[in-house]
């Protein structure tokens, strides 16, 4: 990846790890009550992060294998996943949460259907470099 794919993708990661360092999580207020809420949070959280390494690396300049090209992102995010949450182990009143995880991967597997198989395939502006 070139570097302003990089410093996107590190500035990201560390904005993940900055919401999950706060002991007090946001929480949504609705008339009804909305069971799930934080996992589609979550899915969409980690469909960027999946899309900012997807994008980083279609455009590096460097050829990269379809298998690589859909998985390496989703292996990424759902890594990075698992790392922010051993990481709320140590964070009052967080926990290790296997849907939230589980959700990380639903999000980033999302982005790639919708980049490799979608969005790429049609020819559109992203998929020539």
């Amino acid at each position: 990846m070139r570097w302003p794919y990089i410093i996107a993708t590190a500035a990201y990661c560390g904005l993940i790890w900055q919401m999950s360092s706060d002991t007090t999580p946001p929480t949504w207020k609705f008339p009804w009550q909305i069971e799930g809420l934080d996992k589609v949070f979550h899915a969409v959280v980690y469909a960027v992060l999946g899309a900012i390494v997807s994008v980083g690396m279609r455009r590096s300049g460097k050829p990269v294998s379809p298998w690589a090209q859909c998985f390496v992102p989703v292996l990424f995010a759902t890594f990075y996943g698992l790392s922010d949450e051993v990481h709320q182990l140590y964070v009052p009143s967080r926990n290790f949460d296997i849907g939230d995880l589980l959700a990380d991967m639903a999000g980033a597997t999302m982005a790639q259907v919708v980049l490799c198989y979608l969005y790429w395939r049609g020819g559109h502006a992203l998929a020539n470099p």
